[in-house]
Formats: C-alpha cells, sequence, structure tokens
C-alpha cells in the first residue's frame, strides 16, 4: 500500500471518528441502562414462569444466559456522570459512585449468583433452580434497598 492511499486512509478514518462522541450523553447511558435491567426483569420472570408447574427448562436455561449475559454487562452500566443530576430521571443513588467500593462488591455478589444459578439451569433439578433463584433475587434485593431510589 503506498504512502499516499495510506495518509489518505488515515485521514478518512480520522474524518469519520471525529464525528462520533467518545462519551454517550447521560441520559442515553442512563436509558442502555435502564433497558439493561428491564431485560433483565424478563429474564428473571421468565425462569420463575418456566419453573412453574412442570417445569420448562429450555426456557429456563435460555432465560438463566440472558441473566449471565447481564451480569457481565452491569459492569459496564454505571459511567462517571450517569448519576442523578438536573434534568436526567434515574433511580440509581449517588451512593453508586460515592461508596463505588460497597456498590461492586454488591455487582460481584450478583455475577457469583448468576454463576451459581447457570450452574443450577445446567444440571436440570428445578429444586436446585428454585434456591439458586431465590438467592439471586436476594442479591437484587440488597442493592436495590442501599443503591436505588424508591
Amino acid at each position: 500500500m503506498s504512502r499516499l492511499v495510506r495518509r489518505a486512509l488515515f485521514a478518512a478514518l480520522a474524518g469519520a471518528l471525529a464525528g462520533v462522541p467518545l462519551l454517550a450523553a447521560p441520559a442515553d447511558t442512563i436509558r442502555a441502562r435502564i433497558a439493561g435491567y428491564k431485560q433483565l426483569g424478563a429474564a428473571f420472570k421468565a425462569v420463575n414462569d418456566g419453573l412453574r408447574g412442570e417445569p420448562d427448562l429450555v426456557k429456563v436455561r435460555k432465560a438463566v444466559g440472558q441473566i449471565a449475559g447481564a451480569s457481565a454487562a452491569q459492569y459496564k452500566w454505571y459511567p462517571r456522570g450517569s448519576g442523578p443530576q438536573p434534568g436526567v430521571k434515574t433511580a440509581a443513588k449517588v451512593e453508586i459512585w460515592s461508596r463505588g467500593a460497597q456498590f461492586r462488591a454488591g455487582q460481584d455478589r450478583f455475577a457469583g449468583q448468576a454463576a451459581a444459578l447457570q450452574r443450577a439451569a445446567a444440571g436440570g433439578d428445578p429444586v436446585a433452580i428454585r434456591a439458586e433463584a431465590r438467592k439471586l433475587g436476594a442479591t437484587c434485593k440488597a442493592c436495590h434497598d442501599a443503591f436505588r431510589a424508591d
């Protein structure tokens, strides 16, 4: 590739990147976070629904996979600047950022419990899956109690 072609490609790439914001606006970040939690809530509901009556383990395993994905994605849902501020609606408390270590520990507990639920789902025992799902719900509640506004 000639030097002239490389320079032209570099200039085109630099021009394209200049038009892309480096950080999403806080409202966009919050909308993405809310969408992630809605998907997580729907997956958790699907697990519980799939365990009612005759268990639907295919449905449960699919939903548990979505929960596991959310447990990994959640770490990117709270960048600095995406907390409560004038003109931006969020249920996230400022403590998420002021008590970051405690919040991260809650995220880690959620991720660990999501992995335990995934192992139980892979085992196929509805009783074990229900037990792990209850524990997962408790990790959600603990974090909501500390870091989510009513």
